[in-house]
């Protein structure tokens, strides 16, 4: 259930304090198929997540040297892989939206995550910026950047 109000709180973030939110059909359109992404994550359901990326996507994550999960990868199969592995690094994730910002295609989300680093047992608590870009109703790129101070503190 942590993860269903993460998902239920990108549209609440995407809607709030914008009156004109009901005119930005683009926009709508891409928060949803990013929120169909996070469904299908919070499942363990990968292959429906990558049937949402363009056969061109790319994700990188940057942050400190002491995130165990950097790196930039491309095509869709190399994108599945890096996120199963990554997420087969942490448990007991729990995210929290902050704000979700959609212009064109484009969409960012704002968020904090807390959990624990899978090897070793050890908590963390990030704060991480997310950056979609969507081509032709699809995840194009994806890009992650990670707060180095809030990681340095909690894993190191």
């Amino acid at each position: 259930m942590v993860f269903q109000k993460f998902i239920d709180g990108i549209d609440t973030a995407f809607r709030d304090g914008d009156a004109g939110v009901d005119g930005k059909f683009a926009e709508a359109r891409n928060v949803g198929i990013l929120r169909d992404q996070y469904q299908a994550l919070s499942r363990g359901d990968l292959d429906a997540a990558v049937e949402l990326f363009h056969e061109d996507v790319e994700l990188e994550i940057t942050g400190p040297p002491a995130v165990p999960f950097l790196g930039r990868w491309r095509g869709r199969l190399d994108v599945k892989d890096a996120i199963q592995r990554n997420f087969g690094m942490l448990d007991a994730q729990t995210p929290e939206v902050h704000s979700v910002v959609a212009q064109g295609d484009l969409v960012v989300v704002v968020a904090h995550e807390q959990g624990r680093i899978r090897a070793t047992g050890t908590p963390y608590s990030i704060h991480w910026v997310q950056i979609f870009t969507f081509r032709d109703g699809k995840l194009v790129r994806m890009r992650e950047i990670v707060d180095g101070y809030a990681v340095e503190s909690s894993i190191v």
